[in-house]
């Protein structure tokens, strides 16, 4: 079927639904790469305020890494999973721990996080500074997770992580076992987020994040 096709058939949809920013053309670009080619490793190249679109990872595939607080399971891609356990292992070992507070999310709960945004702030524009919209989501990969500091519950998912010793040692060792930051602060359309990292140290991993 043609890709035109499709969309017309997807637009009163769900899957287009959950996308709806409010803007007909915002939803065409979210049920276009869903439906058009957009495939698990290979993003399009097209942006929305400053965020990549992807692909979303099967919610099958992915696995916990742990839950966040003894509360909601954090999951990730089994080769991040496993990468992030041994990162957690290592840092513990020099007594540093780094608790999981965000991995996969799919669509609907991005909706969900991006629209409490837009709500607080007053904009789509405002808000994709702190959330990404549904579709342009690191976290809807399975490489992606948030991350905090379990002595510091306080600075969890908020810019005075970067002062905690979890911080520090990611900073230091991350890239060791894949994983790098993703959003520095010197990226002015979105804010700095000290506590969200990403997995690179595969091939998909590379191919997603690293190819332009």
């Amino acid at each position: 079927m043609p890709c035109q096709n499709v969309l017309h058939t997807l637009i009163s949809a769900s899957v287009c639904r959950v996308a709806n920013h409010h803007r007909m053309g915002q939803v065409l670009i979210v049920c276009a790469a869903l439906t058009c080619g957009m495939r698990a490793g290979a993003p399009e190249s097209r942006t929305l305020y400053g965020h990549r679109a992807y692909a979303v990872a099967k919610a099958s595939q992915v696995v916990s890494v742990g839950k966040y607080r003894s509360a909601r399971a954090v999951k990730l891609l089994p080769n991040a999973a496993a990468a992030f356990r041994t990162m957690q292992e290592a840092a513990q070992r020099e007594g540093v721990g780094i608790a999981p507070i965000s991995g996969y999310r799919g669509l609907y709960l991005q909706k969900y996080l991006f629209d409490l945004k837009v709500k607080k702030l007053g904009s789509p524009e405002l808000a994709a500074r702190w959330v990404a919209p549904p579709g342009y989501s690191e976290h809807h990969t399975g490489l992606a997770l948030d991350v905090g500091d379990p002595s510091t519950p306080k600075c969890d998912a908020l810019p005075c992580f970067d002062k905690t010793r979890t911080y520090h040692w990611l900073t230091k060792n991350g890239a060791r076992f894949g994983f790098e930051l993703s959003f520095h602060e010197s990226e002015g359309h979105i804010q700095f987020e000290p506590w969200h990292w990403r997995f690179v140290g595969d091939a998909e991993g590379q191919k997603l994040f690293h190819t332009p």
